[in-house]
């Protein structure tokens, strides 16, 4: 990254803005969410729900599109966005029992999510605040343990809070190799 033309310099500056500007707001979310769990719960059930909503649709409209082409495509495609559509539709009808799921598949998420972060920080390892991504991949990788030894119990409240920590510790390792990367990047310029 840092042996790149000079000329890109400009570009990759704006990115470590952007990023920093990203991390910030993944800060002020993680707070917010470790404040108010269950609202989170909720919100992260609903925009899950909305999501799955619209990649049915999308879905459909894409089998209907192979309709001329392949009868076997349409079908597959045409199932595939009327089963993204149920689930979507589920999901926003009954927000709790999608909590309780949900927790479970966070749980997965921030265990996944977590163990990629600790490889890329030992990848990263000479890097000055290394360390910041290493954290947050452990802190990831416990709290997807946590998940799944208390779930269903904690799903309401749980799953609110831990989206909350994640963003914080996410936000708080992206800020710090953000503010690395610029500042290098500025002295080789």
């Amino acid at each position: 990254m840092f042996g790149l033309d000079p000329q890109e310099s400009p570009l990759l500056l704006q990115n470590g803005r952007t990023a920093t500007v990203v991390a910030v707001l993944m800060i002020i979310l993680g707070l917010f969410a470790i404040i108010h769990p269950f609202f989170a719960s909720l919100v992260a059930s609903g925009v899950l729900g909305f999501v799955l909503l619209i990649f049915g649709i999308l879905q459909l409209i894409y089998g209907f599109q192979t309709s001329r082409k392949h009868v076997g495509s349409f079908i597959f495609n045409t199932l595939l966005g009327l089963f993204y559509i149920v689930a979507g539709l589920i999901t926003i009808r009954n927000p709790i029992l999608s909590i309780v799921n949900l927790t479970l598949l966070v749980g997965i998420l921030f265990f996944v999510e977590g163990s990629i972060q600790v490889i890329h920080a030992f990848e990263m390892k000479p890097m000055k605040n290394w360390g910041w991504m290493l954290a947050s991949g452990i802190s990831g990788i416990i709290l997807g343990i946590l998940i799944w030894s208390n779930w269903p119990a904690d799903s309401l409240q749980i799953l609110g809070l831990l989206v909350g920590i994640n963003l914080l510790t996410t936000g708080l390792g992206v800020l710090m190799v953000s503010r690395v990367s610029t500042r290098r990047l500025r002295n080789t310029v």
